[in-house]
């Protein structure tokens, strides 16, 4: 997968190593490999029309307004991040749907489109006509709103009979008789329900906007609906981080913003097995239209069970192995070069105000800092829901604990859980070994939480905010990391609230309460997205409210670390210095 760069329309190093160390082959595997991801069956994503237009909601250029990159010529379909799973379905529920008579769910299962990282961790940046691709980058797309019109758009052909005639005859083609329409109807119904239920729970008020997504909440209300104790707890999917970079992840202990997961590895023969990784890929499977079957089992560990999952380990094996080779990108040529005088400057500047916090790992085998929200200053503290809510989320354990069908638990227990009871589910692709060294004991059942911080005279939200602010827990906390190739990251801080690495060195009161977000023309001066540009800027990203109070999931505030002592000078070199990792 050479991560190439494309200027003027003519591809650099296509089918050599490009400039972050993947060949054009193992870009092509990252971009379409499927990860076990089931949005919709192939055949319906085709057929399906867009909601208000007989358009299909499959043409790439509709993707390609949610953000999502074109294909080139004769790749594939789908843009970049849309994988093709195709696996024998018997053993799954939700995405086991029958529409024709005699149709296999073996090895010759219908094949439906998913997701995979490559959505969610492509860039495209453009400057003066040039385009550059950098892999591993947070991708500037617009998931809320793309999820939003296959919903609008599944609800309109049902509703629409012209719109189901139409689908009915391209889905079911020679097979369209009465009994496969009513098959089809009944396995359309059975999924839509499925997304109605998904679309309630993850309700929030706040638009995400281009490169944003409230990935944990996601996960966390699907591992609620998998569990299948039919009672909900309202968990808005409200708190949306920017896509991390991906570059050196591998080096880390501690991933996700919030430093929640673990990268873990265990030797098997000669090689290692990372089962955080496994764990963590499976966990972000399964919040983007993996499957999982939750069944009550006294005994994760004993029997070897496990959940059966739509995780395709193989794949992500793989596709782990690749982030691994991964090269952080390089200043591109086509900008105007660096100021090495001035970087220097700024890179004294950064010894002294930011290494102790953002290592250079050229020099040190640590990676990443961890900082409790409580024992933070509060000028130093940024939005806190993702962390908040990452920790404090609750839910009924429904299937998760038997013995304990109708108690709470937080739902990052619940996580833990299912992600192990579903690599345990894939024993067929584990060795006997690793599963061994992975699990050797019984798991930490999900733990039962102290109701008395919900009995507080306060709004759900405030209850939620007051215990994580003063709660001591090292959960509650994000993470400083390296910070190389930051330059192809904007916007900044995790929620990316802040559009350009200058406006990041400034005081939190004289940051941008408000830009335009959507467009890929790039500041290389600021080191951000171009401010005021036209094409393709359609969200207005807010960080206050019309009575200057900061909306929550949306804040600048914080990450000042004595920004208001630095002189102009100084933060223009620290920014020329930023350039170079």
């Amino acid at each position: 997968m050479a991560a190439a760069v494309v200027v003027c329309g003519a591809t650099v190093n296509a089918a050599e190593t490009g400039p972050q160390g993947w060949t054009s082959a193992q870009r092509d595997g990252w971009y379409w490999g499927s990860q076990g991801s089931r949005l919709l069956p192939e055949k319906w994503f085709l057929a399906l029309e867009r909601a208000g237009s007989t358009e299909k909601l499959s043409d790439v250029k509709f993707l390609a307004s949610f953000g999502y990159l074109p294909p080139p010529a004769g790749k594939s379909r789908y843009p970049a991040g849309f994988g093709i799973d195709k696996q024998p379905d018997k053993d799954f529920e939700v995405t086991k749907l029958r529409w024709y008579k005699n149709q296999s769910g073996g090895t010759l299962a219908e094949p439906w489109v998913g997701m995979n990282c490559s959505a969610c961790h492509t860039a495209q940046l453009s400057y003066k006509g040039s385009s550059i691709r950098v892999d591993g980058a947070p991708s500037l797309t617009d998931f809320q709103s793309f999820v939003e019109a296959v919903d609008a758009s599944m609800k309109e052909t049902k509703a629409d009979s012209a719109k189901w005639s139409r689908f009915a005859k391209n889905v079911l083609g020679h097979q369209n008789s009465p009994a496969n329409r009513k098959l089809l109807g009944k396995a359309f119904d059975k999924m839509l329900a499925w997304q109605e239920d998904t679309e309630r729970l993850n309700a929030a008020p706040l638009r995400y906007g281009y490169g944003r997504v409230d990935a944990f909440g996601h996960i966390f209300n699907k591992i609620a609906m998998f569990s299948g104790s039919g009672k909900f707890v309202n968990n808005p999917s409200d708190a949306p981080v920017s896509f991390p970079f991906l570059w050196n992840i591998h080096r880390q202990t501690n991933v996700q913003w919030n430093g929640i997961a673990e990268n873990s590895k265990v030797k098997v023969g000669v090689d290692y097995v990372d089962y955080g990784a496994m764990g963590r890929n499976a966990g972000e499977v399964i919040g983007v239209f993996g499957e999982v079957v939750i069944t009550p089992q006294d005994s994760l560990i004993g029997n070897l069970e496990g959940y059966s999952s739509s995780v395709d380990l193989r794949n992500q094996d793989k596709m782990e192995s690749l982030v691994e080779i991964l090269q952080p990108p390089k200043w591109p040529s086509v900008f105007p070069p660096v100021d090495k005088t001035l970087a220097d400057t700024g890179r004294a500047l950064f010894v002294e105000k930011c290494s102790s916090c953002h290592y250079d790992t050229s020099k040190t085998e640590a990676t990443e800092t961890l900082h409790i929200l409580s024992a933070m200053h509060p000028k130093d503290r940024t939005d806190i829901w993702m962390a908040c809510n990452a920790f404090a989320a609750t839910m009924p354990s429904g299937m998760l604990s038997p013995s304990q069908p109708n108690s709470y638990v937080f739902v990052r227990d619940g996580l833990s859980d299912t992600v192990k009871g579903a690599l345990i589910g894939k024993k067929a692709e584990l060795a006997s070994v690793a599963l061994g060294k992975i699990f050797g004991g019984e798991p930490v059942p999900p733990t039962i939480y102290d109701k008395t911080w919900m009995k507080q005279p306060l709004s759900p939200k405030d209850q939620r905010r007051k215990f994580c602010e003063t709660s001591k827990d090292k959960l509650i906390r994000y993470k400083a990391r390296p910070l190389d190739g930051i330059w192809a990251t904007a916007p900044y801080l995790h929620n990316g609230s802040v559009p350009t690495l200058y406006d990041l060195l400034l005081p939190a009161k004289d940051r941008p309460t408000s830009f335009d977000i959507g467009g890929r023309e790039y500041d290389p001066k600021m080191v951000g997205f171009a401010k005021g540009q036209t094409n393709g800027n359609t969200f207005l990203y807010e960080t206050k409210d019309n009575d200057g109070k900061a909306v929550d999931g949306n804040s600048n505030a914080g990450h000042e670390y004595g920004a208001a002592t630095l002189t102009d000078p100084d933060r223009w070199a620290l920014v020329e210095y930023l350039k170079t990792l």
